[in-house]
This record gives C-alpha cells, structure tokens and sequence, in this order.
C-alpha cells in the first residue's frame, strides 16, 4: 500500500507543479480569503452593539471615519513594509542563481515560508482596503465597525511578525546543506512519482494496467512495423506525459501507443514524439487530443524527469568545485543527497516498458528512466570537476559503496564497477600528491572486491 506521501507525489500534474515553484499563487489565494474574511467580520459588527464592546482594552472604538481612516492608514503601512519584504527576496534569488544555478531558482520558488510571508502581506493589505470599502457613510452607519478595524490591528502584527520570520528563515535557507537538503528532497520525490498512475508499489496493479517488469520477456508487439507517427507541436523540452490521456485513449479505442520520446528530452517543432497503432484508426480530432498529453517548455523540470532532479544537486556540486568557489564539503554534500535518491531508485527498481490492460491488451510502450543514465548524470561530470581534490574522490567512492549494498543485480554492480574504474583513473590524471593517489587505489580496490564478490 502506499504511502500518504507516494500519494501526494503520484497525483501532482504539471500544472500543479507550475503552483507549486509560484510566488502569485499563495498571495492571490490568501487575498480572496482575506476579502471572505473581511465581509464576515463585518457581518459579526453588524450584530454586535458596539457598548458592548466598549469596555474592552483589546477592540478599537471610534467613529465610522475613524475607523475607515485607521484601516487606510493600515493598508498603506502595510504596502510600505512590503517593499522591505521584497528586497530581501531579490538578495537570495540573485544569490542562489550566482552561486549555486538558476535552475536551482525552483527550490526557493517553491519554498512555503516564503510564499507565506508574501501571502500575509498581501492579505493583510486586502483585508484593509476591503474593510475600508465595506463601511458604509457616516449618515447610513452611525457606529464605526469596531472589529473590522480591530481584526485588521491583529492581522498587521502577525504580518510584522511573519517579517522577522523571514530574515530568520532566508538566512538558514541560504546555507548550502539545506539547498542541497531541498534539491535531495525533489530527487526522493521524482523517484516515488516516476510513471505516476501506472504501477503501484504493490501487488494490485491499479487501474487495471500491469506492467512488464525488465526481467521479463516484453514482445514488441505493435501490430505495424511504425504506425501513426505524432509529431511535436513546438520546438523545447518535453517537460510533462500526461498518463491519464495516454491510457484512456489507448483503451477506448484498442490503440498501442510508443513514446518515442520521454521527459527532459528535446524536441524540434515536428519531430515524432509517439507511434500510434494501428494507424487506420487515427483521425485529425485523435491526433489533437493526444497532442494534449505532451507538455512542451523552454527548460527541464524534475515533475516527471529523474535525471533533471539529478542534474540539479550535480550543478550545485560543479559549481562548488569550481575554483572561484572551491567548496568541497557542500559538493559531498550533493554527493550524500544523490546517493539516497539512487538507493531509492534501486529498491524501487526500473520500471517494465510495456504496459497491459487486464484482458492481456498491450496500452502503452515508453522508454523507462535506467540505471547507467543516473549513475552517469551523477558521477561524470563532477569527477571530472574534483580530478584535483582527493576528499571528494574518495567520497564518490563511499557513495558507490552504500549505493552498491543495494543493487543486487549483477548488471547494476556492472555499472558501480565502472564507475569506480574511472575515478581512479580520474585521479592518476590529476594535479594529486602521491600519498592522495594511493588512498584513492586502496580504496578503489577493497571497493571492487566488495562489488565483485557480489556480483
């Protein structure tokens, strides 16, 4: 059975992934909530005699200008306050797309404490203007709203208080283990979420869709040699695959359908992204309907794409080795966080490129997400960046290790194999003294033994 958190990552659409990274969506719901909040407040006023509250030292009295003026005020303190609020949002996205990758800009987008923060200024400001606006003449109301304008009082202080709040939280979110901490937890995400509504953790196939494991023979059985070929709308990458379309197209109408392409490859305006079969039964009102299923950006996106979550904490750790930086504690870092989203991917496994319904039907072919391009998109580039810097060699080492205590099969061994032959050949190709070379051979070796008598 899954759990609460596979289930959030397996219902998340591109869509909702593009709310997620937003710093309007958090504010615009929090506004309308404010205005709702403001009507309702002054419901309550309109029912509540102001003498009764006339005694209290926690509600506001006046007049109906009084009270209208205090909220104005309010709202224009508010709006003021909010332009400190915004300069020290600039300081950590220019930071964080300096230092660490603009495609790492994502991870603080998407940061709730922030969005919060905007949400409470924003609101607050809302809830002012709508309350001024809800107050009626002096000649129609006698009484001034004396919650309206209290409410607002309260709102103001938690708004000023969600301020320092936000100086406390930028100045720990800027630190380099807790970027790495929230791109790790994007990768851990991906991973649960790879090939959502298909297969289930469990043995109860859901939807009715099996899949073929890799260890399985898959017949390639399409029933033509290509098929309808779709082809791109738009030139980009292909940022999200909608399931669902692909699936209820292909039962409704005994249809195979072959990706061609998968997430975070790139496309040009025309190409075959899917073969359809067979091809008599497609039509131009098919076509757009699936076209529809394939969600075409300018940039990567971790919703659907492995590698691209892997891509990100291995920028992070490049940049970290570069000389003008020459971090190499926050690029072991990345390393600590890559190895638990592949000891994830291996336990979960590779997923089966075929796809059946319950009568046996083949539904769907794709490219599944393999081993060797994760290894490869997390160990390549950055040896070739730390050739220089034993530490972080021998932890590339530490990190095949806990990776290789569980990859059980021989051909994912294979690949640890590999990788462990070219860091030692990385170091005898770097600026290293002698003593650090030979620490990364011993290593290297009682490493290989391990894997090798594994395998």
């Amino acid at each position: 059975m899954k759990t609460r958190a596979e289930r959030r990552v397996a219902v998340r659409s591109n869509t909702w992934d593009r709310l997620e990274v937003s710093f309007w969506f958090a504010p615009a719901i929090m506004s309308v909530v404010a205005v709702l909040l403001a009507w309702v407040i002054y419901w309550l006023d309109s029912q509540i005699p102001n003498a009764a509250l006339a005694n209290s030292r926690f509600v506001l009295s006046g007049t109906v200008g009084e009270m209208r003026s205090a909220l104005l005020n309010m709202a224009g303190t508010v709006l003021g306050t909010a332009g400190v609020v915004f300069t020290l949002l600039t300081l950590p996205l220019s930071t964080v797309a300096a230092q660490y990758g603009s495609r790492l800009l994502r991870v603080f987008l998407g940061d709730r404490t922030t969005q919060f923060v905007l949400g409470m200024f924003v609101a607050t400001f809302v809830y002012c203007i709508a309350g001024a606006l809800s107050i009626p003449p002096a000649s129609v109301e006698q009484e001034g709203p004396q919650l309206t304008a209290t409410v607002g009082v309260y709102l103001m202080l938690a708004t000023f208080a969600t301020l320092i709040l936000l100086v406390q939280h930028i100045s720990t979110m800027l630190q380099a283990p807790n970027i790495a901490a929230a791109a790790g937890a994007e990768l851990r995400d991906v991973v649960r979420a790879e090939i959502p509504h298909l297969v289930t953790s469990g043995d109860e196939p859901e939807r009715g869709l099996q899949a073929q494991t890799p260890r399985q023979s898959a017949p390639d059985t399409l029933g033509e040699p290509e098929g309808y070929a779709l082809r791109a709308r738009r030139t980009g990458y292909i940022q999200y695959i909608d399931p669902e379309i692909m699936l209820t197209l292909a039962r409704e109408k005994d249809l195979v359908i072959r990706l061609v392409r998968k997430p975070g490859h790139y496309v040009q305006a025309g190409a075959v992204v899917a073969l359809v079969s067979p091809a008599s039964r497609i039509d131009e009102r098919f076509d757009k309907m699936i076209r529809r299923a394939f969600q075409i950006g300018n940039g990567r996106t971790p919703t659907q794409d492995i590698a691209y979550a892997v891509n990100q904490l291995t920028e992070m750790a490049v940049r970290a080795m570069s000389p003008a930086i020459n971090d190499p504690f926050t690029a072991m870092t990345c390393l600590d966080h890559m190895a638990d989203g592949l000891v994830r991917f291996i336990r979960q496994g590779e997923r089966g490129s075929h796809y059946y319904d319950r009568e046996g039907r083949l539904c769907l072919v794709l490219e599944p997400v393999r081993f060797a391009e994760l290894l490869s998109a997390a160990f390549d580039m950055l040896r070739h960046a730390s050739c220089d810097n034993a530490s972080v060699l021998l932890h590339m080492l530490a990190v095949i290790d806990i990776i290789g205590q569980d990859a059980q099969a021989p051909a994912a061994r294979q690949l640890l194999l590999r990788h462990v032959s070219l860091i030692q050949a990385e170091s005898q190709a770097g600026e290293l003294i002698e003593q650090d070379r030979h620490a990364i051979q011993l290593s290297a070796q009682a490493l290989q033994t391990r894997l090798e008598g594994a395998t």
